[in-house]
């Protein structure tokens, strides 16, 4: 089954997690929370003092016998004393009656939580949409309308920094889709001709491309995508490129990492995929962070830095917890740039 959740935000360009009261709203916010529209799922938000910490979807399981992540909830609820669960069934079925649909595997899930003490409310609608209908399991007369979710405070904050809701989880795992195996095979064939370089002048080049794209409109060619691929294999350099995942040059960091996730052939292509999935984990987005992972860890089986994420990312560990990384990549860069300058 696969389940998807998001770390809380990072400190960094990211405002505090939304404080929502109304439901409409809650259903609302999902999408830029996720990072995509869910369908035929259950969406849990952990709640403390109004404020969504954390979020995690699961696809529908087909009964309340079925398998359901109720283990990785209790664990990630337990991690912030004082939460309440706010969830939300989306799809699947009409109300019939007073009977709203999933009602078995909804009192599962709150009985379950129930027995940790947490106090949970949750609610039902047929989709995310402005005007869609929601209900309340618990008085399913308890009903109203879904805000709509391009006109929310998220969705605003999302499109500032040039983000949007994908239609469904798997036009987002589209965006990292690998390119057709020729032109993988012709880069391959590339990188195998180029020497190595010295760490500092590595890490300068890859730099140097970060401040391109926030210009450049073409595709990379090859020969970019080639020596790129050999800088980021040396470790050094791919480790200080972890500062880049904050500051004024995140974004533009975020969108080559991308490209490079899609263009590199295997095993390269972990590197940049690496670098994508800890970007997406400090600005709260764990969901394209997971699928990062798992273009890295396809391209390259036992990656360790995809591998001690991916544990992070499971076990929903607060993305401050990744700061200690940053730091040290930070200092890392300024010791290539100071050792290259002399």
């Amino acid at each position: 089954m696969t389940t998807d959740p998001t770390p809380p935000f990072s400190p960094f360009d990211e405002p505090s997690r939304p404080r929502l009261h109304d439901p409409g709203d809650l259903i609302a916010a999902v999408p830029h929370l996720m990072g995509y529209y869910p369908t035929d799922a259950v969406v849990i938000n952990v709640v403390v003092d109004a404020t969504i910490q954390v979020t995690m979807c699961s696809k529908l399981p087909v009964n309340a016998q079925s398998q359901h992540p109720i283990e990785q909830l209790t664990a990630m609820v337990a991690r912030y004393p004082g939460a309440a669960v706010a969830g939300i069934v989306v799809g699947d079925g009409t109300p019939t009656g007073d009977t709203l649909p999933r009602k078995e595997l909804v009192t599962q899930i709150r009985t379950v939580l129930a027995e940790h003490g947490v106090p949970s409310e949750m609610f039902w609608t047929a989709a995310i949409t402005a005007g869609a209908r929601w209900h309340d399991y618990d008085d399913p007369c308890h009903t109203g309308v879904v805000s709509d979710p391009n006109s929310s405070v998220l969705a605003v904050t999302a499109a500032v920094q040039g983000l949007h809701a994908f239609d469904s989880r798997e036009d987002l795992a589209a965006l990292l889709r690998p390119d057709p195996q020729d032109a993988l095979a012709r880069r391959a064939a590339l990188i195998e001709q180029l020497p190595e370089r010295p760490a500092g002048a590595s890490y300068r080049l890859v730099l140097d491309q970060v401040a391109r794209t926030v210009e450049r409109s073409e595709a990379l060619s090859d020969p970019d995508i080639a020596a790129l691929a050999v800088a980021l294999s040396d470790y050094m350099v791919r480790d200080a490129c972890i500062s880049t995942s904050a500051g004024d040059h995140a974004r533009a960091a975020e969108q080559l990492w991308t490209e490079l996730t899609r263009q590199c052939p295997a095993p390269h292509r972990a590197e940049p995929a690496a670098l994508l999935a800890m970007s997406a984990y400090l600005r709260g987005n764990g969901v394209l962070a997971s699928l990062a992972l798992d273009r890295a860890q396809t391209a390259f089986p036992g990656h360790r830095l995809s591998g001690l994420l991916r544990t992070a990312l499971d076990r929903s560990i607060h993305s401050d917890a990744l700061l200690p990384l940053v730091r040290q990549a930070t200092e890392q860069a300024e010791r290539m740039v100071s050792d290259q300058s002399e």
